[in-house]
């Protein structure tokens, strides 16, 4: 248990930052479901259109320390392979 006030207010800073994080991230995953909802449905023009659309706000959760850079290459990388190959089949 924290002692002095700092350590309170740090707990409080710590708290509040978690719930903000935990919303984009939520925000973001919603974001990436529906471009998957979209490939499921074979709309690749769409599908594109929303992912180019996503990508800055995947860039910029990386800055807000919401994903790490690898995870969001990761996937950028699946979602923008499967766009590429609805074609293929």
């Amino acid at each position: 248990m924290a002692n002095t006030s700092s350590a309170k207010k740090k707990i409080r800073v710590i708290e509040r930052k978690t719930k903000v994080r935990e919303m984009h991230k939520n925000k973001i995953k919603t974001h990436v479901k529906s471009v998957e909802s979209l490939i499921a449905e074979k709309d690749q023009k769409t599908a594109a259109d929303l992912l180019k659309k996503l990508e800055p706000k995947l860039q910029a959760s990386r800055n807000k320390k919401i994903f790490s850079k690898a995870k969001i290459s990761r996937i950028q990388k699946r979602l923008n392979s499967r766009i590429v190959n609805l074609n293929k089949k």
